[in-house]
């Protein structure tokens, strides 16, 4: 196999037709739904600090690395900060995903296999969600593919031109995200047990290309990591609202990677991916080419479960992006794997396996569907307009902590408003939480105050306390709901409007 595409191919007809399909899903309705708390998160430290400034800026405040920030930065000065603009490379590097993986299952196996898959990827609302979102998981995704294109063609054609490449797209996965560092783990994981599986034992022949060049990864990589291990602590301190997880969340982490619908729909794709990962890893023992995807499949997810339960609860669904190409693959090979043997009554096993895939695409769809016709992220569009149309100078306007007040601020139009954060707390300790002394103190001086609510998803009774902290001189006059965000005003007794 080589890296080119046959253009007169029907194979070929067939991935731009799939690219295409990929592509308008990617970008239908991009700026529709408002930004939300990490897009707005995201874009405050792109507006308030220049390119180099973000260097050290970003991994000092956030538990990210500067790469996608300043990027954004330079995107954002020629382009500008609204909702279209600043979510269409993640657009873009969505779309330019799905060659990359019909060229990996291709690679691995072949154009039926990357064909599949490629299809089911184009579809997935998993990687819609983040192909239209402004935070670099779409990016990271695709330099995740280039690097294991880039590690397959080392592999069996090794020359410095792909050395030099692989080398770069890999430690571009650990630029972008910390946790890239589990594809790094993963191809590691994968080289040792070849060579052990082969009889050259760890320090036995001498190192290929390929091997070469992932020991210089590392080596790269030591100051970074080193870096990471010295703010820890500082560096996962607001991720407490996680919990760790169990074999149940788990295994709905990997079926979240082909759909978000829940009920029956849910139910029957996983019984179809694991349907099609039995049928991948039926036969044994396995070749390198599926080991390489169990490896994949399985590092990025079960190091997260670890890290839950050694170091503190970090096992969140888009951390584990990386894998979901892996899952992909297999199951996509699983349905073409099946032979021409006949199994009665004129049918032949390619066929069943073409008509579970097709199975598979239709038990997907709904969710597809429901993701372009069902708002999913917080609403703050559409809440911060009301609260302004409706607000009078001189209110006070308290947002539920600086992440919430990042997307307000966004929106924000009115400077005679009091606009001001208050905390609410996950910790046993009360750390994060805004006493309610503080809070009497704050509002003491308004008649009306408007409680912007969101994130008590994970706070429960914090509403209430804030309602009743509030609501000591004053009540409720107003109450609106909009997704994942709820807007209270509370005015003066003696002065509330009718």
């Amino acid at each position: 196999m080589n890296g080119r595409i046959d253009w007169r191919s029907r194979y070929t007809v067939a991935l731009a037709g799939i690219v295409v399909l990929g592509a308008a899903l990617r970008l239908y309705g991009l700026g529709v739904e408002s930004i939300w708390v990490d897009e707005a998160i995201t874009l405050r430290f792109v507006a308030n600090h220049g390119p180099l400034e973000l260097l050290w800026v970003i991994p000092s405040e956030q538990p990210h690395l500067p790469p996608y920030y300043v990027f954004l930065d330079l995107w954002v000065a020629a382009f500008g900060t609204g909702a279209t603009a600043v979510r269409f490379p993640s657009a873009v590097f969505g779309i330019l995903s799905l060659p990359l993986l019909y060229l990996l299952g291709r690679e691995l196996f072949d154009r039926k296999t990357g064909l599949v898959a490629t299809l089911v990827f184009a579809i997935a609302p998993f990687q819609l969600y983040y192909a239209q979102e402004t935070r670099m998981y779409s990016l990271w995704t695709l330099l995740t593919l280039l690097s294991f294109l880039a590690f397959l063609w080392l592999r069996r054609r090794p020359s410095r031109r792909l050395a030099a490449g692989y080398a770069v797209a890999t430690l571009a996965t650990a630029a972008v995200h910390p946790f890239g560092l589990f594809v790094v783990v993963t191809q590691g994981v994968v080289l040792v047990v070849d060579r052990l599986l082969a009889g050259d034992g760890l320090v036995g022949s001498g190192l290929t290309t390929l091997e070469r060049t992932h020991a210089a990864c590392w080596a790269l990589l030591a100051p970074v990591l080193l870096i990471g291990l010295l703010k820890l602590d500082s560096a996962v301190a607001g991720f407490n609202f996680i919990s760790p997880p169990g074999p149940e969340r788990v295994a709905g982490t990997v079926i979240e990677y082909f759909t978000t619908a829940g009920g029956t729909a849910e139910l029957a794709v996983g019984l179809l991916v694991a349907v099609g990962v039995a049928l991948a890893l039926r036969s044994w023992p396995l070749g390198r080419e599926r080991r390489l995807l169990v490896v994949w499949a399985l590092v990025p997810v079960l190091g997260l479960v670890a890290v839950s339960y050694l170091v503190t609860p970090l096992f969140w669904d888009r951390y584990t992006i990386t894998a979901a190409p892996a899952w992909v693959l297999l199951a996509a090979y699983g349905f073409t794997s099946l032979d021409r043997d006949r199994l009665g009554l004129g049918l032949e096993r390619r066929h069943v396996g073409y008509a579970l895939a097709g199975l598979l695409v239709l038990a997907i769809l709904p969710a597809t569907v429901g993701y372009h016709t069902t708002d999913g992220k917080e609403q703050w569009d559409e809440a911060v307009p009301d609260l302004e149309a409706e607000a009078e100078q001189d209110d006070l306007v308290l947002v539920i902590d600086r992440a919430g007040l990042s997307a307000f601020e966004y929106y924000r139009t009115r400077s005679d408003v009091t606009v001001r954060p208050i905390h609410a707390g996950w910790r046993s300790n009360g750390s994060y939480v805004t006493p309610n002394a503080t809070l009497r103190n704050v509002t003491a001086d308004h008649d009306r105050v408007w409680l912007v609510l969101t994130h008590l998803w994970f706070l429960p009774g914090e509403r209430q306390r804030m309602l009743d902290v509030v609501g000591d001189r004053r009540e409720v006059v107003r109450h609106r709901g909009y997704n994942s965000i709820e807007v209270y005003l509370l005015a003066n007794r003696t002065q509330r409007q009718s």
